[in-house]
């Protein structure tokens, strides 16, 4: 962080409704970090959707109450009026693994206009306001490997019929879709059991839940209630540690498999590495 910059007002902030931000005067700098802050009887369950988009395209997508869960999973600080999109790491180990995920909106970006829209529902008179944490842009050879990769947060909802094991539809994990790179992957969920990983019909990670959750106690995570994640990052590094879907780096096939006790709804949300061409 080299600069904290106010947000422009946001339009449109009703009891319910879409309100809008024009991020634009961020452009030209290396986009870290966003706080809002919630204010009049307006709390972080009551955004049923935050999205931001560059060039109209979503690159981040999630609501109030999973967000949160994520930051406290990652070791984020909490306060009842304060809504945080980290695009950083910020428990990371190295500074590229870091840095890794800050939204690069220098001119060579291709990124020329930025929004976000954050639906409210329920509130009372609401006020929102935010700033930013950016930093500018630098030519450090150090940086020109991860410069490129953005966090790009994505999810999807599926219905699990009943108890037994199934294939998520992860995000883009398809290789012949592109595939992806990712950082981790959030499951909100209240009856999942274990997991497995496989790329090329070959096992990677196969957990239960509890061994999961105490693996990543060992790394300093803080397991939350109804969120199972797969981290394969989770011990601060990145490097050979994305859990890599696409066809780039030789792989044809990707299955995520999860057991349940029971069915539910779920959704899942992502955290992927990639260039801005990639959307």
């Amino acid at each position: 962080m080299n600069k904290q910059m106010m947000l422009d007002p946001f339009q449109n902030v009703v009891n319910s409704g879409v309100a809008i931000g024009d991020l634009n005067k961020l452009l030209g700098t290396v986009l870290e970090k966003i706080t809002l802050t919630l204010g009049g009887t307006f709390t972080r369950s009551m955004i049923t959707l935050v999205q931001l988009k560059g060039n109209g395209k979503v690159i981040f997508e999630t609501d109030g109450a999973k967000l949160e869960s994520s930051n406290i999973y990652n070791g984020a600080t909490t306060d009842v009026t304060l809504l945080k999109l980290d695009f950083m790491d910020r428990k990371a180990i190295t500074a590229n693994a870091r840095q890794a995920g800050a939204i690069d909106l220098s001119v060579g970006s291709g990124i020329t206009t930025l929004r976000m829209e954050v639906t409210i529902s329920g509130a009372t008179s609401p006020t929102l306001v935010g700033f930013a944490d950016v930093s500018p842009p630098t030519d450090d050879p150090a940086e020109q490997g991860i410069r490129g990769l953005i966090l790009r947060r994505h999810r999807a909802t599926y219905v699990v019929g009943a108890a037994g094991t199934f294939a998520l539809p992860i995000p883009h994990i398809d290789p012949s879709g592109g595939g992806s790179a990712y950082r981790r992957v959030y499951f909100y969920c209240a009856n999942m059991t274990g997991f497995k990983t496989m790329r090329e019909g070959v096992v990677e990670h196969e957990l239960t839940k509890l061994q999961n959750e105490a693996a990543q106690k060992d790394n300093f995570k803080v397991p939350q209630a109804n969120l199972v994640v797969f981290d394969p990052v989770q011990d601060g590094q990145l490097a050979g540690r994305l859990w890599d879907t696409r066809p780039g780096v030789g792989v044809r096939s990707a299955q995520f498999y999860a057991t349940f006790s029971a069915g539910e709804t779920i959704t899942i949300e992502t955290e992927e590495l990639l260039g801005f061409g990639a959307y």
